[in-house]
């Protein structure tokens, strides 16, 4: 997952003012929160406030504020789309890593509402959500609803002239195949989106190799996944790009758990009324070397007790990038947060919602962006 907080901030281009993690920043929030600022200004503030508690912890406060905040601003859509669908953005992710699954449904649905009534379709920041609500059923598990709402984007997108969507949202759908083992399908299916006039335009025709060189690198082993790593590099740009990622090691509940899910059987876990989980983070550091190795790989603060991170550790050692040819001579240093999934549930012998730990991992980067180059002369 995209480091989406700090996106949202680049993309309202916050002032230099708002971005203070000191009382400055709380004062400038509080202002907003009592009417005195405009739609714009309030969700930079708010926005940057809930980083802020998010980072340290704190999902609740996070929430709180921003779910305030898109509350404070609902009827602006029109004035401030862009702003307005921030905060639903924001608040659905932090929704997603706090547990909450309706409220980060909800959340996602409010923000592609927003985009999609008072933004031209064309206008970047309708694309960019385009496949917004495919990606949140993904999140949930859905994969058979994920395909069906990208199919759907797909077919719309192409019937209105929205080539990129549509590209974006095909693309989305070879990763569901590819996840499904069907042979030699997702394959033909790039062979198709590459026939598509939009696939010559420079972006997607680097999008299209990458994502056929992953595919590629899935069932390759030893020379042939270094070989492709290089290749890989030199499609990819200076950034490095994730191209082999080993799965998650499960405990043997959650196991039995996704299978009977997976069944509509009965939970394995049987969650009593005295079941509550508090929120477990973790943020992991590590360098992706320039030969697109994992190393130096260390939790850096946390919650109590890190017991519960092994296998996402196992699993970075694990990973593979693409070679990176512009990064600096020891590599990139990456910085993820992981949070232990977990969903609200009302448990056997209680009226009462709880947060209740069902396994796995959502993962937000925060690897902080490069600054841009000076402009030149």
């Amino acid at each position: 997952m995209e480091n989406i907080m700090l996106g949202l901030l680049l993309l309202l281009q916050v002032p230099a003012d708002i971005i203070v993690t000191g009382q400055k920043l709380v004062e400038a929030q509080a202002e907003c929160a009592r009417g005195g600022c405009t739609p714009l200004r309030d969700a930079q503030a708010t926005i940057a406030l809930a980083e802020v508690r998010f980072r340290a912890g704190n999902y609740q406060d996070a929430k709180k504020l921003l779910a305030a905040g898109a509350a404070r601003n609902r009827d602006k859509e029109a004035q401030e789309p862009r702003a307005v669908a921030a905060l639903y953005e924001a608040y659905a992710t932090v929704s997603l890593h706090e547990g909450d699954r309706k409220d980060y449904r909800r959340a996602v649905a409010d923000q592609v509402r927003v985009l999609n009534a008072h933004l031209p379709a064309d206008d970047p920041s309708v694309l960019s959500a385009a496949t917004a609500l495919g990606d949140m059923w993904i999140e949930l598990g859905n994969y058979a609803q994920a395909e069906a709402t990208y199919r759907g984007i797909e077919a719309r997108a192409l019937s209105d002239g929205r080539d990129r969507a549509a590209m974006l949202a095909g693309m989305k759908r070879v990763w569901i195949e590819a996840a499904r083992m069907q042979s030699d399908k997702p394959y033909k299916m790039i062979d198709a989106l590459e026939q598509r006039p939009v696939a010559k335009e420079a972006g997607f025709a680097g999008a299209l190799k990458v994502l056929r060189l992953r595919l590629a690198a899935r069932d390759a082993k030893g020379e042939e996944v270094t070989r492709l790593i290089r290749e890989l590099g030199q499609a990819g740009g200076p950034e490095p790009v994730l191209l082999v990622s080993p799965p998650y090691a499960l405990d043997a509940v959650t196991a039995a758990e996704r299978v009977n899910g997976a069944h509509d059987l009965r939970d394995v876990r049987n969650v009593g009324a005295a079941d509550l989980s508090g929120i477990r983070w973790a943020d992991v550091g590590f360098w992706v070397r320039p030969d697109g190795r994992t190393e130096d790989i260390e939790i850096l603060r946390g919650s109590r007790a890190h017991g519960w991170m092994k296998p996402a550790l196992d699993q970075i050692a694990g990973r593979r990038y693409s070679a990176s040819g512009g990064g600096a001579e020891g590599g990139v240093y990456r910085v993820e947060r992981f949070t232990a999934t977990s969903e609200y549930q009302t448990p056997k012998g209680s009226l009462i919602s709880r947060r209740v730990a069902t396994g796995g991992y959502e993962v937000l980067d925060l690897t902080e962006a490069p600054a841009a180059p000076p402009p030149e002369g």
